[in-house]
């Protein structure tokens, strides 16, 4: 008598989200570089690390993927004041996300995506004035977050509000 070995090999439902979440961090970076370009993917790789910091959740990672909106709105539209919202989008997320683990770490966080992005626009040559605002404006955002989450409402489907609602701000800044 002969023992066949079974080889038939079992993946729990852990090794398929996280094949999801590797594949859709691939083509939303993809999305990204095409869009925006190899500077605006210096933006999004934080934001990504900090998601793999957290847990690396495929429903978390796909509310980050709308900021590429704002890319395509800019590459369609030429209009390059359009990625002050992308980035603060995406600072947005890394204050939700980092909330969690600690209020500190979610503001500094915070506070480097929005130097993140003034530094790649000072590499860019802007003018002091428009660094001012947009800086300004960052700031502004950036404390209008932690009030958001502080009252704890950075969870579930209201996290997107904050995330959105990070991008218009930064879009009606640009008014100024």
């Amino acid at each position: 008598m002969s023992a066949e070995v079974d080889k038939t090999y079992k993946f729990s439902p852990a090794v398929f989200q996280k094949t999801g979440f590797l594949l859709l961090e691939g083509v939303f970076l993809l999305g990204v570089a095409f869009w925006g370009g190899p500077v605006w993917i210096s933006i999004v790789v934080p934001a990504l690390l900090v998601e793999v910091y957290c847990g690396s959740q495929l429903q978390s990672l796909g509310m980050l993927i709308p900021c590429s909106v704002w890319l395509v709105l800019a590459n369609v539209t030429g209009n390059r004041e359009l990625y002050f919202p992308f980035a603060m989008y995406v600072m947005a997320f890394v204050v939700s996300r980092l909330w969690q683990q600690s209020r500190g770490v979610a503001v500094l966080g915070g506070f480097l995506c929005g130097f993140f992005f003034l530094t790649v626009r000072w590499l860019q040559h802007a003018s002091m004035n428009v660094l001012f605002v947009e800086g300004v404006v960052a700031v502004g955002i950036l404390i209008a977050l932690c009030l958001y989450c502080r009252q704890g409402l950075d969870r579930g489907w209201s996290r997107i509000v904050s995330l959105v609602g990070a991008s218009l701000l930064a879009y009606a800044g640009l008014a100024l």
